[in-house]
């Protein structure tokens, strides 16, 4: 079953400053993680909306969770990483929380919006299709796949605080206006080794 959504039909509303600030710092943060090549694609995306909204899951299980999505899933340039990043988002937050089928329609609709919203702006969802003019792993390649987190964070965010506004009053701003330089990625990244 398909629901019929238009995803263009949401009223625009005069927007919550604090809450226009809490999505600013999602995606910037969202991007930092990955241009810093500390996080993939869909593990900043995840990484950060579960600490920086409060979504419980330990930070190395968001990663895990993620770790075999980007590059279109596993490498095979399916489904962008980014964008799947947000749907586990959207899941995480909005999902099912047991067996019924009537109780997923707030994800299902979120994410069918999600989607939506992603390929309007990029004309693609496939990752094969969003990185064929780039070289793998140039700057040009991370800034670019850069700006695709950061836009399925910012929607993903967006979808889940109109439906959870409480969700704001718990943010981690701590958490997200850390930016990394690449240097101290690095050494994080280090320490990180060590650390196993």
């Amino acid at each position: 079953m398909f629901l019929k959504i238009n995803t263009m039909k949401h009223a625009k509303s005069t927007p919550d400053p604090k809450v226009e600030e809490l999505i600013a710092r999602i995606k910037l943060r969202t991007q930092n993680l990955f241009l810093t090549k500390q996080l993939m694609c869909a593990e900043a995306v995840l990484t950060v909306m579960n600490q920086g909204l409060g979504g419980g899951l330990p930070p190395e299980m968001a990663v895990r969770l993620t770790s075999g999505l980007p590059e279109g899933v596993g490498g095979s340039g399916c489904t962008c990483g980014s964008l799947t990043g947000g749907v586990m988002a959207l899941g995480l937050f909005l999902g099912r929380s047991g067996p019924g089928l009537r109780n997923g329609k707030p994800v299902m609709f979120n994410a069918k919006v999600l989607h939506g919203q992603f390929k309007d702006r990029f004309g693609a969802t496939c990752c094969r299709i969003l990185t064929k003019d780039l070289k793998w792993g140039s700057k040009d390649h991370f800034q670019q796949c850069s700006l695709r987190a950061g836009f399925s964070a910012e929607m993903s965010a967006r979808l889940i605080l109109q439906k959870k506004p409480e969700l704001i009053h718990q943010a981690d701003r701590s958490y997200l206006d850390q930016q990394d330089s690449k240097f101290a990625a690095g050494l994080k990244k280090i320490a990180n080794t060590i650390r196993r």
